[in-house]
């Protein structure tokens, strides 16, 4: 478990997919004892409605505390706008405005605040966050659903293998992964 995480939209779509589990509400809190998230993220959550429901029952219980730049002080805002200016060479699309905004404003936000991970379950946001962010000072490191699952297997998590593969195909993923190169069953 770590201290503090900041979730991005895609994260909480894919494991917050399913009515009949709760993947979403039962996992994040099992990952980080505070967990954030921006509220432009927050905007891109409108379905499934499963996950919609889920993200507002954390936000209500108190579990998942929504934040924006706008009440940052003069000093770490000036660190939240360098570090978004800095994504936005790379990041922005300027034919799509709003394509990878809430990405964009959630490792802003946690480079200023020293949020040190980022849920999400894009795969090539990493080597992105290395050469535009981490100096070595308030590094922010991806945490995405393959992690989730091998620190589950590895019994960081509380979470059994038929729970943690439940979870990967309710993320949309493929069950042939997760039993080949995921999590093996194990030989007898």
């Amino acid at each position: 478990m770590v201290d503090k995480i900041i979730v991005d939209a895609d994260l909480c779509i894919k494991l917050g997919g399913s009515n009949k589990y709760r993947y979403l509400y039962d996992v994040l809190p099992m990952i980080s004892r505070e967990i954030y998230m921006h509220t432009h993220a927050h905007g891109e959550v409108m379905i499934p409605a499963c996950a919609v429901r889920q993200l507002q029952d954390l936000i209500s219980e108190g579990k998942l505390i929504l934040v924006n730049e706008s009440g940052l002080d003069s000093k770490v805002r000036a660190t939240y706008d360098a570090a978004y200016n800095n994504l936005a060479k790379v990041m922005a699309n300027p034919m799509n405005p709003n394509k990878n905004k809430g990405e964009m404003c959630s490792l802003a936000y946690a480079k200023a605040t020293g949020i040190p991970v980022f849920a999400t379950d894009e795969k090539d946001l990493q080597p992105i966050i290395d050469k535009q962010l981490n100096t070595g000072m308030d590094d922010i490191t991806c945490i995405r659903i393959v992690d989730i699952i091998v620190k589950a297997k590895e019994g960081e998590l509380a979470l059994p293998r038929k729970i943690a593969k439940a979870l990967w195909v309710v993320s949309g993923k493929r069950k042939e992964i997760f039993d080949k190169e995921i999590w093996p069953v194990p030989v007898k």
